[in-house]
């Protein structure tokens, strides 16, 4: 056992972005031997003269929990196993930012763990303290039987073993990047030393070849399909340097070589490739940082004032032609609302266009949107986006209340059932490219300007306004990093809509009341 979670710290300390299916197993195994030991020995020592009453209330207290763990597991709850999750990651001195696939992989394997857990609790209340299922052998991991080709493992056999293992969890978009980067990588090699990359083995890559590639991406075009098509990557690099054509950002350079590290990890841990990665470390984190660190800009005044004083806020032709002055204000429609609880709320454009009509109510005096992963098609970016958001007094002066009450009257499901899942399973990619050409048509996008634009604009009013850092970014459901935070958020939902009530938006909104629709 202890050799096989060192296997799996030193994985994550390398910097693996997906646990395989025994690593999962494992954590779960190891939070369920601790927490069942550690019962174990204390009903041991405590239990005397026990009552059938105080047997059978514990009884129903662990079948109760379980019952609680499967709904958060199958829900993907995850707050509340993240302190089981850094535990374990202390006990290998190692830390995971909470917002990647690993760290959520390893909370739900805590709850996989802790599901097996209460059963065992139920068995040590009731007293069978010699029960097999409170013993724990090894467990077994024996690595997959690899094929032998001569020469060893090649392209062709690993990554279809690897994408044939994670399809069933990934996007269709995730599959499809994925397949993709790995293939462009084989282009580059057959083009190299004209030898069918496919065909070649992991081994035969040298350290001195991995090295040549990263210069290459540091050259490649983005887009390189759609712009160079048919072109190999090194007639490719030389078509963009000609044109002057922008090439790759550090942070999809990276992206590019950590699938192929990823690649011959997994060869390593599935299929006992025993040769080296060429691959590992090869990325450049703090340039990708950096860049991630600039990446959007708020947008100024004046564009925030060109943007929401637009035909689709103050009269268009029509929804379709929304960009294009009229006598239609589309108050029915999601790009109308979507834009305007964004710069009101800082909500990412996800949460907004995934919200069902029960996710807007009142408690105590206060209208909320609760954010939340009760359907199959919701996604939460991180454990804090789980949380409840007061509705600005501007967006019920601008009609939202009425235009949730007919939803609720109409028996609707969501609050926007005219925006489209894509098929990427996510509803914000076909809204983000609507609202990138709607920008465009203003005349107000740059490199730096998005949707997301509209979150840096919260933030930066509530400082306007004397509120903490700390606020704005729990309301935005952000990671803060402060010690608090692990023990709830510090704000009530009364704290939060005084500071957000705070902005006043009356200089950039349209001045529209709901008698106006």
């Amino acid at each position: 056992m202890a050799d096989l979670l060192d296997d799996l710290f030193s994985k994550i300390r390398a910097g693996v972005t997906l646990l395989s299916a025994d690593d999962i197993e494992l954590v779960a195994h190891q939070i369920n031997q601790t927490k069942t030991e550690a019962l174990l020995v204390e009903a041991l020592e405590t239990f005397e003269n026990r009552q059938k009453e105080d047997e059978e209330w514990q009884a129903f207290h662990a079948r109760t929990f379980r019952q609680e763990v499967k709904e958060d597991l199958r829900l993907s709850r995850l707050g509340s196993v993240q302190a089981d999750a850094e535990d374990f990651l202390k006990g290998g001195d190692v830390s995971v930012d909470a917002d990647s696939a690993v760290f959520k992989q390893l909370c739900r394997a805590a709850l996989k763990g802790l599901d097996e857990f209460y059963l065992n609790a139920e068995i040590i209340v009731r007293g069978q303290f010699e029960h097999p299922r409170l013993t724990f052998p090894e467990p077994a991991h024996d690595k997959a039987e690899a094929p032998s080709p001569a020469g060893g493992l090649t392209f062709e056999v690993v990554q279809k073993k690897y994408l044939d293992d994670y399809r069933s969890g990934w996007s269709e978009k995730q599959y499809s990047s994925q397949a993709a980067k790995i293939d462009y990588f084989l282009s580059y090699l057959t083009e190299l030393d004209g030898l069918d990359g496919q065909q070649q083995t992991l081994g035969s890559v040298s350290t001195a070849q991995a090295r040549s590639y990263k210069e290459h991406l540091q050259k490649a075009p983005s887009n390189v399909k759609t712009k160079y098509p048919g072109l190999s990557p090194q007639a490719a690099v030389d078509a963009a340097a000609a044109d002057n054509a922008k090439v790759l950002s550090q942070t999809t350079q990276n992206n590019y070589l950590q699938s192929l590290s990823i690649l011959y990890a997994f060869a390593d841990s599935e299929l006992d490739y025993a040769g080296t990665n060429p691959f590992k470390g090869r990325g450049n984190t703090k340039a990708a940082k950096a860049e991630q660190r600039t990446k959007r800009d708020a947008f100024s005044r004046e564009q925030l004032i060109k943007l929401f004083s637009s035909p689709l806020f103050v009269g268009c032709k029509s929804v379709a032609s929304c960009h294009i002055p009229g006598g239609i204000i589309p108050i029915e429609s999601h790009k109308y609302w979507v834009p305007l609880i964004g710069i009101l709320t800082g909500m990412r454009m996800q949460e907004i266009l995934q919200l069902y009509v029960e996710d807007l109510y009142q408690r105590d005096g206060i209208w909320l949107f609760d954010l939340n992963t009760y359907h199959p098609d919701k996604r939460l970016k991180t454990p804090q986006s789980k949380r409840l958001v007061p509705i600005h007094d501007k967006l019920a002066q601008m009609g939202l209340l009425e235009f949730w009450e007919k939803k609720q009257q109409g028996g609707h499901q969501r609050l926007f059932e005219d925006a489209p899942l894509a098929n990427d399973g996510t509803y914000s990619s076909t809204f983000s490219k609507w609202f990138s050409r709607y920008l465009t048509n203003l005349g107000i996008k740059t490199d730096k300007t998005s949707f997301h634009s509209l979150r840096h604009n919260v933030k930066d009013f509530f400082r306007q306004v004397g509120e903490s850092d700390e606020l704005s970014e729990n309301l935005m459901g952000r990671s803060t990093g402060s010690t608090g935070e692990a023990y709830g958020s510090g704000f009530s939902v009364e704290r939060s809509n005084e500071a957000l009530q705070k902005i006043n938006p009356d200089e950039f909104l349209p001045q529209r009341s709901t008698a106006e629709g």
